[in-house]
């Protein structure tokens, strides 16, 4: 039971972790486009968001050297923890409901075991 605790643990830790990175990356990205790319914040949170979501819709554009490797930055690191996010909490739901039907199926049996048999 410690063990699973602690995987359980561990597991919202990484996911804190990975949800702390992606906002600090978009709050970053914003930032720096905006300021490198003369743009409003408004603008750049969304061309942030729709680069890292891999939309791209392409009606904001970077010009500058450093707006053009922040958009590879983006595009590399945030996708990947995008992925991570969603993944992981996925994989929370699944295993969830795989512990409850297992919880139920053990319950079960152990109903039916303490049963007195009817002749």
């Amino acid at each position: 039971m410690a063990k699973s605790h602690h995987a359980f643990f561990e597991a919202v830790r990484r996911r804190i972790w990975a949800l702390t990175f992606f906002v600090t990356l978009v709050c970053i990205s914003t930032l720096v486009f905006s300021y490198v790319e003369k743009r409003d914040l408004f603008d750049s949170f969304y061309w942030t968001v729709t680069v890292i979501s891999t939309v791209g819709f392409g009606d904001i554009t970077p010009h500058t050297r450093i707006g053009k490797l922040l958009f590879i930055i983006d595009a590399v690191s945030g996708i990947n923890v995008y992925i991570y996010l969603i993944t992981s909490w996925q994989a929370s739901i699944v295993e969830a409901r795989l512990e409850r039907k297992f919880w139920k199926i053990t319950d079960s049996k152990n109903r039916s075991s303490n049963e007195p048999q009817k002749d």
